[in-house]
């Protein structure tokens, strides 16, 4: 509150004075730390993002994006009694079958991963280890002096029911439909959900205003819901009139993953974050992160595939 108080009697003030001045602020940047994005899915590797935390007025750019990936270091993964050294892989050198699975884990196009033509992007994996539905996994990074840990499972499968369309409420735009699921949640408190779309030959992109679902106040029932059409991260504008909206024609997968409930809380409380845009007036948020010593997430997927052509 004191802060709003600051910024409406700066506004006042300006007003007042009637002509505009230049205004310096000399913010400290924050100390830098590590930040993970890594998950794991049943018939899959683990795949981790390794990155540095940038300031938030550094100005951004390729070079700044591609010298925030942390190299070196020392990577595994903890299962069934047996450690799996991950290691480092640069795009250029990503096989078919790992530059689909980024592709998908991070909703971007597989054209920006071909090599020397693309984004340079770098992952910690290994070959010799696939997920597993219902079996945990811990995560230990070490670099430099830091060592950051997790632990994140692989939920039991959480299918959708069925999904089919409905029409648009505009008679005008009647080619647009509205993608409806029925979902029966499991007798057991603590389900939860995070979901993606691909529409035709695009990738998967998580729901922009909500990607992740809980049965706190579902637990046991069924419910039918719309599901919005996801969009990419990032985007600075988004067509309102089409936001959601599926069209005729459209072959349309939904990406339905079983996640835990740290690996829910942590996109739940981002998004709200992100959602908020930074507003003076929102609910104060914190990211939840379950990683000890370090920022972001480590998130086990339990993935099933729903596929639906919009006739």
């Amino acid at each position: 509150m004191k802060s709003i108080h600051f910024i409406l009697s700066l506004l006042g003030l300006m007003l007042l004075a009637g002509c505009e001045e230049n205004l310096t602020l000399d913010i400290p940047e924050g100390e830098e730390q590590l930040v993970v994005e890594g998950h794991i899915e049943q018939g899959s590797p683990p795949i981790v993002v390794l990155t540095r935390s940038v300031p938030v007025f550094a100005n951004v750019s390729f070079e700044t994006l591609e010298s925030a990936f942390v190299h070196n270091a020392q990577v595994t993964v903890n299962s069934g009694g047996k450690v799996y050294t991950l290691r480092e892989i640069p795009s250029a050198s990503f096989t078919k079958e790992l530059k689909e699975q980024v592709a998908l884990l991070f909703g971007v196009s597989e054209n920006l991963l071909n090599g020397s033509n693309g984004f340079p992007f770098y992952v910690y994996t290994s070959d010799e280890l696939k997920g597993e539905i219902g079996k945990s996994y811990g995560l230990r990074i070490s670099h430099q002096g830091k060592v950051l840990t997790s632990n994140t499972t692989i939920p039991n499968l959480n299918p959708i029911d069925v999904l089919w369309t409905a029409p648009h409420s505009n008679p005008e735009q009647d080619s647009l439909k509205i993608l409806m699921y029925r979902y029966a949640d499991p007798d057991t408190l603590g389900n939860s959900v995070r979901y993606f779309t691909k529409r035709n030959q695009e990738p998967f992109y998580p729901g922009l205003l909500g990607s992740v679902f809980n049965d706190e106040l579902i637990n046991g029932g069924t419910i039918t819901f719309p599901l919005d059409r996801g969009e990419p991260r990032g985007q600075s504008e988004v067509n309102e009139e089409l936001y959601g909206y599926f069209g005729k024609g459209d072959t349309v997968t939904v990406r339905w993953a079983a996640i835990d409930l740290a690996h829910f809380r942590f996109w739940s409380t981002l998004e709200s974050e992100q959602n908020s845009n930074g507003s003076p007036i929102g609910s104060p948020n914190t990211t939840r992160s379950n990683i000890k010593g370090g920022l972001g997430i480590w998130g086990g997927y339990g993935v099933t595939y729903h596929t639906l052509v919009i006739e």
